[in-house]
């Protein structure tokens, strides 16, 4: 469509003091969009994002309020079918109408385009349309900042209740940030939002570089929200390798925290592979070890003392030619002090050992018993096909998060 063609020319140009927003077309074909305000000397100021722009009224050829483009705006989706790519074309005339919010509410729609083969040359246009986005997300001062800056800037554009097309945006431009992998790390694992730190991960798992895999398998167990481990969890499942990720997170099953061994456990029923079987019946037996040296537990004391005076020596003093024996008292202590600490080894062993139970159940579809120590016999009646093939069940559904903070 022929942009200039979509304005309605005006013969009459009508300038205040101060204008709203208005889309400005001059006749050299740039069009402004902006805040206008008259200037001395027949000449106006178009506050764009970019900055301010003066030209002279002469150069003007049209104007078009913000009202009258939300108006055809309306039209515009009112005769287009109610479709991402509909909405995507939306989005576009919004932004260059400047109509900021309507940009946002058709890119929620837009941006709902899955990921995979199907949907790839359509989701690759609207990513490349939210690359372009940097204007409406960062300030002008922060477009030419260093690498952490700008990270840290286009994070503290989401907001808990931020919307899909916002955080779509952030996200991509995350994703294509020269050099931002070590400033994402960063961001993934001390943002106090668990949101940001979701997003950031997100992006790192979709930059592709060495090592971010990992990153996201370690946050899977690391992460205090439990919403961005199981986010976490279903990049590994998606779009890397279940079972990398099982043999990496393995040794968390003999972590010295309770909290790291549970959350292990937690990950393989999430993952739905079934490597994560035999190592599970491994770590079973070995629940309540290496867990007293961990726990800093509750340390007290209690005395049990005998306390027996005595006379342990005199002292001599004349008064009046008479001599007084004046004795010095000792007291024997005897008896015996039990400094202890205690730890909950065992109740931090039954929920270990509940937590490798319930996990069993859900990757093999068999309940291998309260006791680890059956678990072996277990195993080895298992058919072939369960201890192979990959969980083919959902994974648990992810839990609401509450906004925890990182402690």
């Amino acid at each position: 469509m022929n942009q200039r063609a979509t304005l309605t020319l005006c013969s009459t140009l009508l300038f205040c003091a101060i204008a709203d927003a208005q889309q400005t077309c001059l006749k050299d074909g740039r069009v402004l969009v902006g805040k206008v305000t008259e200037q001395p000397g027949e000449m106006i100021e178009v506050m764009t994002r970019d900055g301010a722009v003066r030209v002279a009224k002469s150069e003007v050829e049209s104007t078009k309020p913000e009202a009258e483009l939300q108006k055809e705006l309306a039209r515009m989706e009112q005769s287009a079918p109610a479709t991402p790519f509909s909405h995507l074309e939306l989005a576009k005339q919004a932004r260059c109408w400047g109509l900021e919010r309507e940009l946002w509410l058709h890119l929620d729609a837009a941006t709902a385009v899955p990921r995979d083969a199907a949907n790839g040359g359509l989701r690759g246009r609207v990513d490349d349309f939210l690359a372009r986005l940097e204007p409406e997300l960062l300030a002008r001062k922060y477009r030419s900042a260093p690498t952490a800056a700008r990270v840290e800037q286009l994070l503290a554009q989401l907001h808990r209740d931020s919307r899909a097309g916002r955080t779509a945006a952030v996200q991509e431009l995350l994703v294509r940030e020269p050099n931002a992998d070590q400033d994402l790390r960063v961001e993934a694992r001390r943002n106090q939002e668990s949101w940001r730190r979701l997003c950031a991960l997100t992006a790192l798992s979709r930059r592709g570089t060495r090592g971010n895999d990992t990153f996201t398998w370690r946050t899977a167990i690391l992460d205090p929200s439990e919403a961005v481990r199981s986010e976490a969890i279903q990049i590994a499942r998606s779009s890397q390798d279940p079972t990398a990720a099982v043999k990496y997170l393995a040794p968390g099953l003999m972590a010295s925290s309770p909290e790291l061994r549970v959350r292990t456990a937690e990950a393989f029923a999430n993952l739905g592979d079934p490597a994560a079987i035999k190592l599970l019946v491994m770590a079973g037996p070995n629940a309540n070890k290496a867990l007293a040296d961990a726990d800093p537990g509750f340390r007290a004391h209690v005395a049990f003392v005998e306390q027996q005076a005595y006379i342990r020596d005199f002292d001599v003093e004349v008064a009046q030619a008479a001599f007084i024996a004046d004795p010095k008292i000792g007291v024997l202590q005897s008896g015996m002090v039990l400094d202890v600490t205690v730890h909950a080894v065992i109740e931090e062993a039954v929920r270990i050992v509940k937590s490798y139970r319930g996990a069993l159940k859900r990757l093999a579809g068999s309940d291998p018993g309260p006791k680890p120590g059956d678990w072996a016999t277990w195993l080895a009646g298992l058919p072939d096909s369960s201890r192979t093939a990959p969980t083919t069940g959902a994974p648990a559904p992810k839990p609401k998060d509450k906004g925890e903070r990182q402690r």
